[in-house]
């Protein structure tokens, strides 16, 4: 009987633990169905900056030679050459000229560094980006926010890696008076 509640306990024990839970990851997320209203910064039309563009020194500001804004199809002008920087976001992109150079990393290394094998397809904020755009463009480290990387389904064969860009950094309104307006 003294063995009985015993090998009882055990069992209701081993039962108790088998039933411990962990925290499982996440194989699919949804992405938000809006579009940042941001624009994405490139520098010299080149390497994305988003999160490096508050960094700049009041020297690196002055030494900008060039400022470009590409929204749609008839904001290249002349320049056919930025022909990857349309399709980069929908909400546009600015493109500043300086000789400021900062660290950057191709696509193919952001894929490599997470260990994933080609054939891969990035996404900036949720917006495919072309083969050219992947080729040609570099993305600074300190420029991503988040990686999401989806694997291939049935549905999707491809292995998708979205970039959630930094998200501007909002204004101190202990800086400023109240009532002030502020122009983009």
């Amino acid at each position: 009987m003294r063995y009985s509640w015993l090998y009882l306990i055990g069992v209701l024990g081993l039962c108790g633990a088998a039933r411990t839970g962990y925290a499982q990851e996440t194989t699919s997320y949804t992405r938000p169905t809006l579009t940042f209203p941001d624009p994405v910064y490139v520098l010299n039309s080149t390497v994305i900056i988003n999160g490096l563009l508050p960094k700049f020194t009041k020297k690196e500001t002055q030494e900008i030679k060039q400022v470009m804004v590409y929204k749609g199809l008839d904001s290249l002008g002349p320049q056919a050459a930025n022909t990857q920087l349309l399709h980069l976001s929908p909400t546009g992109v600015i493109d500043i000229t300086s000789a400021k150079r900062v660290r950057s990393k191709s696509f193919a290394q952001v894929g490599r560094q997470l260990g994933l094998r080609a054939p891969l397809q990035f996404a900036i904020n949720g917006h495919l980006l072309d083969q050219q755009a992947v080729a040609t463009l570099r993305i600074a480290p300190e420029a991503i926010g988040q990686l999401h990387v989806l694997l291939p389904t049935p549905e999707q064969p491809i292995t998708r890696v979205d970039i959630w860009l930094v998200l501007p950094s909002k204004t101190d309104p202990s800086k400023h008076a109240p009532g002030t307006i502020f122009v983009r």
